[in-house]
C-alpha cells in the first residue's frame, strides 16, 4: 500500500508499507546539493549534512549516536549533485525513536563550535581522499568539463577553500534558507500503520515546522559546454572521461538515453567491454552511464587504461561510437537492454533502503509518485527508432573530456577526443 500526504506547512510524506518486513527506513530528503550552490557556498550542503550528527539543542552528538545504538538501528546520510538525505533503518517498533531523532537533527541542528571545527577537519579530509581517486577526480572534471561554470559543474564536497573559511552564521543562514518544509520529502519504507505514522509526522515534524511563506528555490537552466580539463598525477593509469549533453529526468527521451549507455557499456556483452576489454585486453574497467536532473542531464563513457595504450584505447572506442551512429542498435542489444533494464528495477525495489529513496527523491525532485510499472513500461516502450534518434542526438553533439593521469598523455589524446 502507497500513501501520500501534504501536510499545511508544505511539507511531503510518501509511505510504502510492506508488512512482511520486521523493519521500517525512514529518509528526510531536503531539495538542495552543489546545484543550488554558488561558487562561495560550494560545498555547503554536504558540510551540513555532516554537521547535523554533530548535536542540536537537546541532544548532544554522542546522545545521538546512544539513542540509535541503543535500539540497535543505523543512522546515516548523503549528499548528491541535486538533493540531500538523512535516514535511519530500525525495527518497526522503534519508528517513533528514529522519527524523534530525525526530526531534532533537521529542526533544531545546533552547529556547536568545537564541534563544527573538528567536523571541518574531517570534511577536509574526505576531499583530499577523494584527490587520492584518480576516478573521483575525472568525474568531477568530467561534469566541469561539461557544466562549465555552472552549479552542475561543481563538486558535491565543495571547494576546500569554502569549508576552511566558512562560519557558524554563513552555514546556519544556508540550512535556513533551504531545509525549508515545501522542499522537504519524508519516505517512509517497511512496517507501520500509517495513521500512527501520520500522528508521528505530526508531532516531531510538522507542529515544529515554520509555518511562513518560504519559497523553495528553482534549479538553474542547463547549458552544455565542450571543454577538456584535467589532473596531472604520477599514477599507474590514465583515466579518461568523455561526456555529452544528455536529456532532463521526466524527458521521454531519458529511457532511451539509459539503454543506449547499456548498448554501448553495460554488461559485459556491450560494444565497449567486448572491444576494449574482452578482445584487447586493454582496460579493467570501462563503462557507460547517464545521469539525468530536473533540467538537463549526461551521457558519459569512462575508461582507465595503461599510459601506452591510451591511443589506441580512445581510438577502439570512439570506433565503437561510430559504427554505432553508422548502423544503428540491433534489435537483439534492444531486447536485452530492455530486459536489464526492468530486471534491474525488479532486484532494486526487493530493497527497503532503495524503495525509499526512489520514493523520496522522485516526490521530491518531480512532484511525482514513483511507480515500478511506470517506469518498467517507460522501458518496454523504447523502439529501435527511439534509441537510435537519441544515439543520433547525444553523440553527434561536441564532446567534453576530462583526462587524470601521468604527463605528456593528454597531448597525444587531444587531437582524438576532440574531434
Amino acid at each position: 500500500m502507497d500513501y501520500f500526504k501534504q501536510y499545511p506547512s508544505g511539507l511531503r510524506l510518501v509511505a510504502k508499507q510492506l508488512d512482511h518486513l520486521y523493519t521500517v527506513t525512514v529518509g528526510v530528503f531536503i531539495d538542495v546539493g552543489c546545484v543550488k550552490e554558488t561558487a562561495e557556498n560550494n560545498g555547503f550542503s554536504h558540510f551540513i549534512e555532516h554537521l547535523l550528527f554533530k548535536g542540536t539543542q537537546k541532544r548532544t552528538s554522542l546522545q545521538i549516536s546512544e539513542a540509535i545504538d541503543d535500539i540497535g538501528a543505523s543512522i546515516n546520510a548523503y549528499t548528491s549533485k541535486d538533493n540531500t538525505c538523512f535516514y535511519t533503518k530500525s525495527a518497526a517498533v522503534d519508528l517513533e525513536v528514529c522519527l524523534d531523532i530525525l526530526a531534532d537533527m533537521y529542526l533544531n541542528a545546533a552547529f556547536p563550535a568545537d564541534e563544527l571545527e573538528r567536523e571541518r577537519g574531517v570534511v577536509l579530509e574526505e576531499i583530499k581522499m577523494c584527490e587520492d581517486t584518480p576516478d573521483d577526480v575525472c568525474a568531477d572534471l568530467s561534469a566541469k568539463a561539461l557544466f562549465d561554470g555552472q552549479s552542475l559543474g561543481q563538486t558535491i564536497l565543495g571547494n576546500p577553500k569554502n569549508i576552511k573559511y566558512c562560519d557558524r552564521h554563513s552555514i546556519k543562514n544556508f540550512k535556513e534558507k533551504y531545509y525549508i518544509p515545501n522542499a522537504t520529502v519524508i519516505s517512509v519504507c517497511g512496517k507501520f500503520d500509517f495513521d500512527k505514522l501520520d500522528k508521528l509526522i505530526e508531532r516531531y515534524f510538522e507542529n515544529n515546522c515554520s509555518k511562513g511563506n518560504s519559497i523553495a528555490e528553482t534549479e538553474p537552466k542547463v547549458t552544455y559546454t565542450h571543454k577538456v580539463y584535467h589532473s596531472i598525477k604520477p599514477i599507474n593509469q590514465s583515466h579518461l572521461q568523455l561526456a555529452w549533453g544528455g536529456f532532463p529526468f521526466n524527458s521521454p527521451e531519458s529511457a532511451a538515453n539509459s539503454m543506449l549507455a547499456s548498448v554501448l557499456g553495460g554488461g559485459m556483452t556491450s560494444r565497449l567491454y567486448q572491444s576494449v576489454r574482452e578482445k584487447n585486453g586493454l582496460a579493467y574497467s570501462v563503462y557507460a552511464y547517464p545521469s539525468a536532473y530536473l533540467n538537463g542531464g549526461s551521457f558519459e563513457i569512462y575508461v582507465g587504461m595503461s599510459p601506452k595504450n591510451s591511443v589506441k584505447t580512445c581510438r577502439l572506442i570512439y570506433g565503437e561510437i561510430n559504427k554505432l551512429l553508422d548502423y544503428g542498435v540491433a534489435q537483439t542489444e534492444l531486447d536485452r537492454a530492455k530486459i536489464q533494464a526492468v530486471n534491474s528495477l525488479y532486484m532494486a525495489v526487493e530493497s527497503p533502503m532503495t524503495l525509499m529513496r526512489l520514493y523520496g527523491r522522485t516526490w521530491l525532485k518531480y512532484n511525482e509518485r514513483f511507480s515500478v510499472e511506470k517506469d518498467i513500461e517507460r522501458y518496454r516502450s523504447v523502439s529501435l527508432d527511439d534509441i537510435n534518434n537519441v544515439a543520433v542526438k547525444v553523440l553527434k553533439q561536441p564532446n567534453a573530456a576530462a583526462y587524470v593521469g601521468p604527463d605528456g598523455i593528454l597531448q597525444q589524446l587531444m587531437p582524438l577526443i576532440m574531434l
